[in-house]
């Protein structure tokens, strides 16, 4: 089973090469002490923080902190993910998406345009099986809340759509989006 599959390879350390990645970004506060160059190893004090605060386990947290030290540093070797970083890790585009930048600025909790180890693991956590539904609608919610409003407004909804076919590559007519906004309002 996929899910199995990706947790041995959380556990094993092949998880960015084995297409888990992208399955974990699509399925949930203690300040980073980790910003500038990260170290070889995580402080086992912050996986355990980490770890009550999320759906991850202390195992868990440590793989992401191997997966976050291999993102951090595939451009600009200084223990956080820039922007460059996450879209190189996530979409096979590199051209400008609404979409992409809206998952990015929901990571960059702190909005310095940079991810730390803690925003990450807990960005990453509302998409584990184990987080509360309400937490997963919220953070869907705030994806496609583009102007922070507290509404998703129909051409808010329209961007969205456009941008995630625009990722797919999908040619859609003008006439087939409307349809697909107006279903979803």
């Amino acid at each position: 089973m996929f899910l199995t599959s990706c947790s041995e390879d959380l556990h094993s350390g092949s998880f960015l090469d084995s297409g888990c990645w992208v399955w974990i970004f699509f399925m949930g506060c203690l300040p980073t002490k980790h910003v500038g160059h990260s170290p070889r190893s995580l402080d086992p004090r912050e996986a355990v923080a980490l770890a009550a605060e999320t759906s991850f386990t202390v195992n868990e947290v440590e793989a992401l902190y191997d997966l976050f030290r291999k993102l951090s540093n595939s451009i600009i070797k200084d223990g956080l993910i820039h922007k460059e970083e996450f879209q190189l890790a996530l979409f096979r585009n590199k051209k400008k998406n609404l979409f992409f930048d809206r998952v990015f600025d929901l990571f960059d909790q702190k909005r310095n345009g940079v991810i730390e180890f803690g925003e990450f693991v807990r960005s990453l956590s509302v998409f584990h099986p184990d987080t509360p539904e309400e937490q997963k609608v919220a953070f869907a919610f705030r994806l496609y809340d583009l102007r922070q409003t507290g509404f998703i407004e129909r051409h808010e909804l329209k961007e969205m759509v456009l941008a995630l076919l625009d990722e797919s590559d999908l040619n859609i007519t003008s006439d087939a989006v409307e349809m697909i906004v107006d279903r979803l309002c």
